[in-house]
């Protein structure tokens, strides 16, 4: 891997815990450090787990960062052992139950990092990649906990139905509205002045670039105060993150996280 910011601190075992009501598995990689530190909760993609993302977590994590990585819903530890499951079923309604249960999941998450001593509660950073970054973009516009989002090949819900490999047959009208009031398209302004990073392979076949262009254009009046809190990083690749891309993601988020320890403008 490629040099980029030196990590400051040895981090801990990795540990397994369980979030919310549900319990929904999870690791917890933080800094030995007491802190306190910023917290950051990173979903995978669909069609994968939890783990997915560690090395992500790990750069952050050796900078100061609390990182939670969780299960989405039917996957990893939660792969149902009956009925629709994300190998058998493409489509939109069943993907859009996937993401409404697990935007639920990753609020259980902030609130699970907030009660952690060595976490700061004006610091999370809500991110992923693919399904994790179209929730951390629901969750960030919707939820004033979040005070920073990385959205690696994300897209807001109105983008995302009008891919056509999820269109095998008509939304359902309940797809269809929740689409419609949780799009982050809509919401997206609200998020300034806190840090947003749109992240994206140009040549992304399976969630086009064209959703995170789109937001960001839209994002930029807001942000015109402030425009080094909004960025967007096309990278010369398909739907993937790649080494670069995650070193970048990790070294734009500690400009924002990791100034001096005060708090972030815009957080609550």
């Amino acid at each position: 891997m490629d040099a980029g910011l030196s990590p400051r601190y040895v981090i801990a075992e990795v540990e397994r815990l369980g979030i919310g009501p549900d319990r929904v598995p999870a690791l917890l990689v933080r800094p030995e450090s007491p802190g306190p530190h910023p917290g950051a909760i990173l979903q995978h993609g669909y069609a994968s787990e939890k783990a997915a993302l560690l090395p992500f977590a790990r750069q952050l994590a050796g900078l100061g960062f609390v990182v939670l990585l969780a299960d989405a819903w039917g996957h990893g530890e939660r792969f149902p052992t009956s009925g629709p499951n994300w190998m058998t079923d493409m489509h939109a309604d069943y993907a859009m139950e996937v993401i409404q249960h697990t935007v639920e999941d990753v609020r259980a998450g902030l609130a699970t990092l907030a009660t952690l001593p060595q976490v700061r509660t004006d610091a999370l950073l809500v991110g992923g990649f693919s399904l994790g970054a179209v929730v951390a973009l629901i969750v960030a516009t919707e939820d004033e906990r979040a005070a920073g989002v990385a959205s690696l090949a994300g897209a807001s819900l109105s983008d995302l139905l009008d891919i056509k490999h999820f269109n095998t047959r008509p939304p359902s009208p309940e797809t269809l509205a929740y689409g419609e009031a949780h799009d982050a398209a809509e919401r997206i302004a609200r998020l300034a002045p806190r840090p947003l990073l749109l992240s994206h392979g140009r040549h992304d076949d399976l969630i086009p670039a064209r959703g995170s262009q789109r937001l960001y254009e839209l994002a930029r009046p807001a942000y015109a105060d402030e425009p080094q809190r909004l960025a967007l990083r096309l990278y010369e690749h398909r739907h993937d993150v790649s080494e670069r891309q995650v070193r970048e993601a990790v070294e734009w988020i500690a400009d924002f996280f990791l100034p001096d320890g005060t708090p972030l403008a815009g957080a609550t």
